[in-house]
């Protein structure tokens, strides 16, 4: 089959580089266009292009696909569309064009977790399970017909970097599995259970403050999915890359502890938090325990992110 693959991200990478693997013809990618650095006006190439010149494969990065890509997309005559985090709405005009239809390769266990950042959400809510939907794309966000699903456990130990790992190798098994039984699974198509929806938005950049009026849970959760969390203190910024759940206790956003033997450790609304790896701002990120050797946080005082 004449097959037309949309991705962005490192996921779609995976999952491009798996359907060239086990020997789909891909005959163009759709990507988003470039961004640029708006520090150095750098341009970025995203993980799509970069594989797409390596692997020679013609590449389209249109700023609307459903208003640009059209022509295009009916001259390679395709059998199937194949998407994988591309991050445009795509409209019917271009849905109607393959022989078959368009399929997703989506990171949650539709109907739960519809929305941009499934990975992400199902770590923040305290998700023990997670897998991958081979599904009908349709107009209505990941709301099309489900051909296949596998899951996986979400340890306590996975962040949303080793879960999107797992995601992205199983999203291969899974069409590898679907095209090899390419003529049941087309014609079998399940209904998703609109019951059971759940939908999250993106993830917004003050998701990433950690509130420590909230449980050790929670701020937990948080770390581990977004990965990039951070909390304010005396006007400097300190990113907080891993940390530990710790049964001590003292007022919310309180500095329990800060030295060289026991780190830093900060109470919530119901235990305390022990930061592991930290990254204070204009600095490297390092051991929390060799931090606390300059004796900036001091305890005693209250983190209230001002």
């Amino acid at each position: 089959m004449n097959i037309v693959f949309f991705g962005t991200n490192e996921f779609s990478e995976t999952i491009l580089r798996g359907l060239i693997d086990m020997g789909q013809n891909v005959v163009a990618v759709v990507s988003q266009p470039d961004k640029v650095n708006g520090r150095n006006n750098k341009v970025n190439f995203s993980a799509i292009k970069t594989a797409c010149l390596e692997l020679g494969v013609p590449l389209y990065q249109f700023n609307n696909v459903s208003a640009e890509g059209e022509e295009i997309l009916k001259s390679y005559s395709p059998d199937l569309f194949v998407t994988a985090s591309y991050g445009q709405i795509i409209k019917q005009n271009i849905l109607d064009i393959p022989k078959f239809q368009t399929i997703n390769v989506h990171a949650s266990l539709l109907p739960k977790y519809r929305g941009s950042s499934p990975i992400q959400w199902a770590i923040l809510n305290g998700e023990t399970k997670t897998g991958i939907t081979i599904m009908q794309t349709v107009l209505k966000v990941d709301a099309g017909d489900i051909y296949l699903q596998r899951e996986i456990e979400i340890d306590k130990t996975d962040t949303t970097s080793s879960v999107f790992n797992k995601l992205s190798t199983l999203g291969v098994e899974c069409l590898k599995e679907f095209f090899s039984n390419f003529d049941y699974y087309i014609n079998h198509p399940i209904k998703q259970d609109e019951s059971k929806m759940t939908y999250f938005p993106m993830i917004r950049k003050e998701d990433y403050l950690l509130d420590f009026a909230t449980t050790s849970n929670q701020i937990f959760n948080k770390v581990r999915a977004l990965e990039n969390c951070y909390f304010i203190y005396h006007g400097a910024r300190y990113k907080v890359l891993s940390c530990e759940i710790l049964s001590e206790h003292g007022k919310s956003g309180e500095i329990i502890k800060a030295d060289s033997k026991n780190g830093l450790i900060i109470a919530t609304i119901d235990s305390a938090i022990k930061v592991l790896t930290i990254q204070p701002e204009g600095k490297q990120k390092m051991d929390a325990k060799q931090y606390m050797n300059s004796n900036k946080l001091k305890v005693g005082d209250i983190i209230n992110n001002s």
